[in-house]
């Protein structure tokens, strides 16, 4: 079966989530917690049903709701996402599982990358946020003379909700390449 252990509608409902999830953090920044809560157990539930026995299933999707958790919780944490995207990747990890799960992210962030420097380049700050996440990058290291202030207003927000619908999608085709 195309795709391993992860079925069509599972795929197709992560999908369905993160396109939703982009919509609403487009129009009102913010991601629901009923979609991602309701997609968190709806990915328990299904991965339950599709598997024998069913406590196989359980683990599974909360392997993969870990497995999904560590590193947006860690940015989130250093107050570089919000916590709608971090329940969404929650979401996808109890869908697709971990591997597929961190599958979606990583393309997430490739495609929340390209995007944001897409973005910045449009209105001219792109390189103003290169110096300053080179000096975010290095100023734990420098001594403290050398160091740089980088002050939270010259930081930039970026909204990930179309992003993991992007790296969603990416992942889906890699799963089911003919669909």
């Amino acid at each position: 079966m195309p795709g391993g252990s992860v079925g069509l509608f599972n795929v197709a409902l992560a999908v369905l989530v993160t396109a939703i999830a982009a919509y609403t953090d487009f129009r009102t920044g913010r991601i629901p917690n009923v979609l991602t809560y309701g997609a968190m157990a709806a990915g328990i539930l299904l991965r339950t049903i599709q598997t024998q026995p069913h406590g196989v299933g359980a683990l599974s999707a909360l392997g993969g709701m870990v497995a999904c958790a560590i590193v947006p919780y860690l940015i989130f944490r250093k107050d570089g996402m919000a916590g709608g995207d971090v329940k969404l990747f929650i979401a996808l990890g109890a869908i697709l599982g971990a591997f597929h799960g961190i599958e979606a992210q990583f393309y997430a962030y490739v495609a929340g990358s390209l995007l944001s420097m897409g973005r910045l380049a449009w209105h001219g700050r792109l390189l103003g946020v290169l110096v300053n996440a080179f000096f975010l990058a290095i100023n734990p290291v420098m001594p403290r003379t050398w160091r740089r202030e980088i002050r939270p207003e010259m930081l930039t927000r970026f909204r990930l909700g179309g992003s993991i619908f992007a790296g969603t999608c990416v992942a889906a085709l890699s799963l089911y390449p003919t669909v």
